[in-house]
């Protein structure tokens, strides 16, 4: 009997996650932690197998107790929240047969140059591969420990199995119980929406990678899949490093055309024209608008590719833009009438 604790499962990545493994592996005995009964009792009507943990991540007894009766953790609660995370290892070591934590990440790790520099807006800026590029990743996690800490803990935990996954601009409706909306392009086209404005940070040239969220929760259960299958090698802690974009890149210039011109043909701007804002200006826009819109992350999945045989199958950021628009205003005109 394989045993899942899974954070996160209100969120994005983690209601996508619970979404999929239940949906490929029904045989699995998922448990949850959400820190909210109402929320709870939304999971709980959708799943009735899966099992609710109420709790938050500073619950760190609780999330010890979970994971120590785990085969896997899934940790798409948060990148930042370190007691959590120790609390995580130290029940995944204390099994008799320790367990394996696949823990979310995100990929403005690759942005911290220009976040340091303050080029806001430049690029394209260095395509990096997890293979080839590994020992220079693990670099930066180590030179900036004290802001990417869990990142740094996870990648050198002695005793427990660990994967991390660097997912970058994550696009498509989710799956999930509670939030189903990603935050870069809803974010611009709320901006849009509600501005009657298209934006872009500085010359628009800063580009990330980007994954459909289906495509991403798939990798989460692939890497659960070879921890249940107590897979050796190549696939953790040092090793461990999995970036997760496409080579389907846009820069985020471009992305804001396509958001003018979606929301210009459904009436919503008055105007295809895509506004320079400053890297001050964006963030007051929305939060850590300048990294979110301004910096670079690109990267090229080889790891997973190769070792797991994931294959990304959804359709393109390009074409997925005008439904994350529609939806974005649907959004918004549902909260107004609220």
């Amino acid at each position: 009997m394989t045993r899942i604790f899974l954070t996160g499962a209100t969120g994005y990545i983690g209601g996508e996650v619970l979404h999929t493994l239940r949906s490929t592996h029904p045989e699995y005995v998922i448990s949850v932690l959400v820190r909210d009964a109402e929320k709870a009792a939304t999971v709980s009507q959708k799943y009735p197998e899966v099992r609710v943990a109420l709790g938050d991540l500073d619950s760190t007894s609780l999330i010890e107790n979970e994971a120590k009766e785990a085969d896997v953790v899934v940790n798409a609660a948060s990148n930042k929240h370190i007691p959590s995370i120790e609390a995580i290892v130290r029940g995944l070591g204390s099994r008799t047969k320790p367990g394996h934590l696949i823990q979310v990440s995100g990929a403005s790790l690759l942005s911290i140059p220009d976040i340091v520099n303050k080029t806001f807006g430049e690029g394209p800026g260095k395509s990096y591969d997890d293979i080839n590029d590994a020992d220079e990743i693990r670099e930066i996690i180590k030179q900036n420990a004290a802001t990417r800490v869990v990142d740094d803990h996870v990648i050198n935990v002695n005793g427990v199995k660990t994967a991390l996954v660097f997912p970058p601009i994550i696009y498509g409706k989710g799956n999930g119980p509670v939030n189903q909306r990603s935050i870069q392009v809803p974010e611009l086209s709320r901006v849009a929406i509600q501005t009657k404005q298209t934006v872009k940070v500085g010359k628009g040239e800063s580009t990330w990678s980007n994954i459909h969220v289906t495509d991403l929760s798939n990798l989460f259960v692939k890497l659960a899949e070879k921890a249940v299958e107590g897979a050796q090698g190549a696939f953790w802690n040092q090793d461990g490093l999995y970036l997760v974009g496409n080579s389907d890149v846009l820069s985020f210039g471009k992305v804001s055309e396509h958001v003018a011109k979606a929301a210009h043909g459904l009436g919503l701007i008055d105007s295809t024209s895509v506004k320079s804002v400053s890297a001050s200006e964006a963030d007051e826009l929305t939060a850590k608008g300048s990294v979110f819109w301004g910096t670079n992350a690109r990267q090229q999945s080889q790891r997973a590719t190769t070792l797991l045989g994931w294959t990304q199958k959804a359709h393109t950021l390009e074409q997925e833009i005008p439904f994350t628009v529609k939806a974005e205003a649907d959004r918004l005109a549902l909260s107004a009438s609220l």
